[in-house]
């Protein structure tokens, strides 16, 4: 498998941008780049990008129902979003729970299964009961989406305990500047700090990522991707 699982602990740190970014910055141009919005709260990305709910995860959970799915059944149901494929949730989370519910296991072990595709999730805040939580089990790694306050900093290590008792990979982003060091942090919740990306306040409310104030922000991603490639190779050996 090839798969990063994406969640916060608590607020709104970025989470589904960054799972964005990775996939549309991630190097391996020949390799395919699936994300899916696995948030049980709701699903955002597909209003954010205008490109609606369906195919998606609700036409996915239903095709799951037969247990058979493969790789490119499972990117039958996503959007191309130029050089990577997204596949979006409902925004209900009513309807995005009941259909991680009914798919999420048989969702993770396709992905367990396919190697050459890169998959990404966005998993919104996940917790020990999340219907999202087979996806992390099963990943290559789990990255930790944080700013860099104390009452974001004060949570990550319960959570990390939880994610690698349950057998997955943990490693921390910070989102923003902090008063503590990388190192720092990375003692303080007992895993790796993957790297930090600079916090964007937009103008207006679904503004795009391209404007000059991103690029900073665009470079760090690029470097997040390189790290997690390294992650993968890790984990391959």
């Amino acid at each position: 498998m090839t798969s990063f699982v994406f969640t916060s602990v608590s607020g709104a740190p970025g989470v589904s941008t960054l799972s964005v970014g990775v996939a549309a910055a991630w190097p391996e141009t020949d390799r395919r780049r699936v994300l899916l919005e696995a948030d049980a709260d709701g699903g955002r990305l597909g209003a954010v990008l205008g490109i609606g709910a369906e195919p998606g995860l609700m036409s996915l959970a239903i095709s799951a129902r037969s247990g058979g799915l493969d790789a490119n059944e499972v990117v039958e149901h996503a959007a191309p979003m130029g050089e990577w494929w997204l596949v979006p949730a409902p925004a209900s989370a009513e309807q995005t729970t009941a259909a991680l519910v009914q798919s999420g296991a048989t969702l993770a072990r396709t992905i367990a299964e396919e190697r050459p595709t890169v998959w990404l999730v966005d998993a919104g805040r996940l917790s020990q009961r999340s219907p999202a939580m087979p996806f992390a089990a099963s990943a290559d790694l789990v990255v930790l989406v944080a700013t860099g306050e104390l009452a974001a900093l004060q949570l990550l290590p319960t959570r990390a305990d939880v994610l690698v008792g349950a057998g997955c990979t943990v490693g921390v982003v910070l989102v923003g500047d902090s008063d503590w060091s990388l190192s720092e942090i990375a003692e303080f919740c007992g895993c790796d700090v993957l790297g930090r990306v600079p916090l964007v306040r937009r103008r207006r409310a679904g503004a795009d990522l391209t404007g000059s104030e991103w690029r900073p922000w665009w470079q760090a991603v690029r470097g997040l991707c390189a790290v997690l490639i390294g992650a993968e190779r890790a984990a391959a050996r």
